[in-house]
């Protein structure tokens, strides 16, 4: 684990005023306790085994899932998560809502029509976003994760605007923005990233 790439991503990000997210996949209790220690609240997760032992010894941390949902796991990754980041069916509201309990939900947006990558078009943003509220529940953001050959400034700069937009016309959403990772989270910070999701960087 890198402490000193640790310390220069928390210091960059500080001053865009948003929030690291590590990604903690395949990572050893040892390094998760390290950055317990450093200070770091938040754990973000790819799998539900891995969700349940990192529970099990960090039950204080904030445990955002970042995966593809599986709508028969739903419930036992609410009952362990603050925060879904990867919402995109209605399913998945359908089952979330039968066990909602104010978490956090980000709305996974295929912002670059990736055939391999789960999230719905921003033509049917609203709709999702109707839906979701007669079901009580208020997205707090958008989420992406491009192409690795998407050009980075043009996608991010696309989930701005979208987000800009949602934003305006539903007054309650708080406009978080889910997206960047570790090759590309200081362009995401320039187009209004407010959460970074980042793992090869930190554990090195």
């Amino acid at each position: 684990m890198d402490i000193k790439n640790l310390e220069k991503i928390v210091n960059k990000i500080s001053k865009f005023n948003a929030r690291l997210l590590p990604v903690v996949k395949n990572q050893n209790i040892e390094d998760i306790n390290k950055l317990i220690n450093f200070g770091i609240k938040d754990l973000g997760e790819n799998r539900l085994d891995e969700l349940h032992l990192h529970h099990k010894h960090f039950p204080d941390s904030n445990y955002h899932f970042i995966a593809p949902l599986q709508s028969r796991k739903i419930s036992e990754i609410l009952s362990k998560c603050v925060t879904l980041h990867s919402v995109s069916r209605e399913k998945e509201l359908d089952v979330i809502s039968k066990t909602y309990s104010g978490q956090n939900i980000f709305i996974q947006v295929n912002i670059d029509s990736d055939p391999n990558k789960s999230g719905i078009s921003g033509d049917k943003l609203n709709h999702f976003i109707d839906y979701s509220l007669t079901l009580g529940i208020q997205p707090v953001g958008l989420m992406c994760i491009p192409n690795i050959e998407s050009n980075r400034k043009k996608v991010f700069s696309s989930m701005q605007k979208l987000n800009e937009k949602i934003k305006i016309q539903y007054k309650n959403y708080p406009g978080e923005l889910s997206m960047g990772m570790s090759d590309d989270y200081e362009i995401a910070l320039d187009y209004g990233a407010t959460i970074i999701r980042v793992g090869s960087k930190i554990f090195l």
